[in-house]
């Protein structure tokens, strides 16, 4: 099953665990970082913005999996 999604994004197994791990550990920071800043906005002011925006520019926007797209689509119409 978890072949067809790697199939459809074009990479190895090794690939997807490398970015996956990556982008979880990016989006907890960010999670971790909002909620600091909500405490204390003068911290980490603009992280979690800046980190999803990084994210979906730099791997979802062109991703060759079509399903993004497809999410990115909808996502846009809501």
């Amino acid at each position: 099953m978890f072949n067809k999604h790697l199939t459809k994004s074009q990479v190895t197994y090794l690939q997807h665990l490398r970015w996956a791990i990556l982008a979880g550990f990016r989006l907890i920071w960010a999670g971790v970082a909002s909620i600091l800043h909500g405490f204390v906005p003068t911290l980490f002011d603009g992280t979690a913005p800046k980190t999803v925006i990084d994210i979906y520019h730099n791997h979802l926007l062109d991703h060759p999996n079509g399903e993004y797209k497809e999410m990115i689509k909808k996502a846009k119409k809501k």
